[in-house]
């Protein structure tokens, strides 16, 4: 199954939001290596993954960026920016910039995932162009009042909202679409675990 296919359906511009430590990265990396046992001729661009993972996905020719301008002449291609937030796409100032970001995507046939390790980045200026939310473990004061990702939250009642949050398992995705609620299964890769190397001080 192609779960990318399934992620992104029609739409062109996804926003995978969860809290610190819920899985993400790991997540994202599963997709990439799942999806490139079925297509190998597609580019994968890659902005803001930690080193460690990013030499991994180097295997799978998986590309790192570390700007936009590095995408001007690509196009029939996917794009992961894992820390969107360092692109100031959501920046109130810099809305030209989103504007003709969302022209590039339409244009040049590109998909693109947008992650960050903060909640409070998805505002409302990157929730504007957000066509599709996939959610991780959320707790939802973490979301910032009136955004897009806060007011899909508050809509969402499945199985997994419970006491305030969104409580998603480490190894699943959830897909919010106008159509039907979807459970994407992500196995884990220790290759893409940076915490586990992370030193304990007690």
């Amino acid at each position: 199954m192609n779960e990318l296919k399934e992620i992104f359906g029609e739409e062109r511009i996804v926003g995978l939001a969860g809290d610190k430590n819920s899985g993400k990265t790991n997540n994202l990396v599963r997709l990439i290596v799942d999806y490139r046992e079925q297509r190998k001729d597609v580019l994968i661009y890659a902005y803001g993954m930690p080193k460690e993972v990013m030499k991994f996905l180097k295997k799978y020719n998986v590309k790192e960026i570390s700007s936009l301008k590095q995408m001007i002449k690509k196009r029939n291609c996917i794009l992961i920016l894992d820390e969107m937030q360092k692109l100031r796409l959501n920046d109130r100032r810099y809305k030209d910039q989103l504007a003709e970001f969302v022209d590039f995507i339409y244009h040049r046939n590109v998909y693109v995932i947008l992650s960050s390790p903060n909640i409070r980045e998805f505002n409302t200026v990157i929730g504007s162009v957000i066509e599709r939310w996939l959610l991780k473990s959320i707790r939802i004061d973490s979301c910032i009042n009136g955004s897009q990702l806060k007011t899909t939250i508050d809509e969402y009642k499945g199985k997994y909202k419970s006491l305030g949050c969104v409580d998603v398992p480490v190894d699943e995705i959830l897909v919010i679409n106008n159509d039907e609620e979807k459970i994407i299964k992500c196995k884990y890769i220790k290759e893409a675990d940076t915490k586990k190397r992370i030193k304990n001080l007690f």
